[in-house]
């Protein structure tokens, strides 16, 4: 099935300002499962959000993983392009506003939208990663001048070790990016306080 048009399961809700919020969830959820997320960043967006259509021992992801737990690039690659093409689709069918476009993802939903905002910078205003890491490797060099991102993590994630985290943030910084580092004595979850301290920000 072809992923690249509004045929993929996703959920849009109008709000009440230009702002979408693009939502990408973790493994294992769906389309519905940030909302709550959503809205306590910003009850007046609209909310665009996509199902991941990799399935991993039954589990939606946006992309797949090796049996190690590695990242499959070519997999990560395909995701974003798709991803790419639902967004520009969404914008006219829904009649968003291309400027100002965020995404908000947890854990392999925000590890794809890390991703695409490195391939396609000019599809997000920024990024609320949560639980997140380095999506590639290597990342070639991209304009990100303007760009806001907030890196929101545990300090005892597994999957998104501090050191890495640290580069990763460095990395960001060096395209051109506005980046916040937000951290807390917790493991792979989302943080109420990271949340509240996202959302009056915005």
């Amino acid at each position: 099935m072809a992923n690249n048009d509004l045929s993929r399961p996703h959920l849009f809700q109008k709000g009440n300002s230009a702002r979408t919020l693009l939502l990408l969830h973790g493994t294992g959820a769906d389309e519905h499962d940030l909302l709550g997320l959503a809205k306590a960043l910003d009850p007046d967006a609209s909310y665009l959000s996509p199902r991941g259509m990799h399935l991993e021992a039954g589990m939606n992801r946006f992309f797949e993983r090796y049996p190690d737990g590695t990242f499959n690039e070519a997999s990560i690659d395909q995701s974003v392009a798709e991803l790419a093409e639902f967004l520009e689709a969404a914008i006219i069918e829904y009649q968003l506003d291309p400027q100002e476009i965020l995404a908000a993802g947890f854990s392999n939903g925000a590890n794809t939208a890390a991703a695409l905002i490195v391939k396609h910078p000019e599809l997000l205003v920024g990024a609320a990663l949560f639980g997140s890491t380095k999506p590639y490797r290597d990342v070639e060099k991209v304009d990100m001048t303007g760009k806001r991102i907030w890196l929101a993590n545990g300090d005892m994630d597994p999957y998104a070790p501090v050191a890495a985290s640290e580069a990763w943030v460095e990395e960001l910084k060096g395209f051109g990016a506005e980046v916040k580092w937000l951290r807390y004595p917790g493991g792979h979850q989302i943080s109420h306080a990271h949340v509240n301290q996202i959302a009056s920000e915005l």
